[in-house]
């Protein structure tokens, strides 16, 4: 799958770069047409835009799944933001579940979020925040910061769109693909008082000692009721 992925993406650059080339050709030949210039001007723009933007999604298509290993997810989130090198984040303390995932992929969907996070986080007010919970047969991490929020519209780089002059944001994207590929979900919650981004994952079953104190739990109410 991901070497026809990457054949794939190499005939679209091969054929994205003959098209450019053809373009500016014609650009040539009719030099001098101010009305013609500015329309090849715009093709040339709109065919490079529409190319990064195959490229990207192809990119984002060719996230697959490895090997998924059970892991304390506290642990995994450290380490995303340590390779990252994403710092100014705060971690809730106390106990945190486990989590059964590809850890490359959902440390990768963490450093998306926490970088978001910390561009969205407002100079001097308080940090990001990331804390997860299970609940309901599922294991969540929340990304939480405190910035102005983005209103009504999609979250920014949701559909590839980005501040960045010729740059196509493809985070968000790469962290839904993440979700769905771990049967998970992400969801947002925004306001002009921050944003709170829920990336939530199945939860691991339960180990032995896990479920015998459940079990000694259900057994103890019972005898007090």
């Amino acid at each position: 799958m991901d070497s026809e992925i990457a054949r794939m993406s190499h005939v679209l650059r091969g054929s994205l770069q003959t098209t450019l080339l053809n373009v500016q050709s014609l650009a040539v030949t009719l030099d001098g047409d101010a009305e013609t210039q500015e329309s090849i001007r715009i093709i040339r723009e709109e065919l490079l835009r529409a190319g990064q933007m195959l490229l990207a999604a192809f990119e984002v298509c060719s996230l697959e799944l490895g090997d998924v290993t059970r892991t304390n997810l506290r642990t995994l989130v450290t380490a995303a933001l340590h390779d990252a090198d994403v710092d100014g984040v705060i971690l809730s303390p106390g106990p945190w579940p486990d989590v059964v995932a590809d850890e490359r992929l959902l440390g990768l969907a963490i450093a998306h979020l926490a970088r978001n996070a910390r561009a969205a986080s407002l100079p001097g007010k308080r940090p990001p925040e990331i804390h997860a919970a299970s609940a309901r047969g599922r294991t969540v991490v929340v990304v939480r910061d405190w910035g102005r929020g983005f209103g009504s519209v999609e979250p920014p780089g949701r559909a590839f769109g980005s501040s960045r002059p010729g740059h196509v944001a493809t985070g968000l994207l790469t962290v839904e693909r993440i979700a769905r590929l771990h049967h998970g979900t992400l969801s947002f919650e925004t306001s002009s008082r921050g944003t709170t981004v829920s990336l939530a994952l199945p939860a691991p079953p339960r180990t032995g000692d896990e479920r015998g104190r459940a079990v000694t739990a259900i057994k103890g109410r019972a005898r007090r009721g």
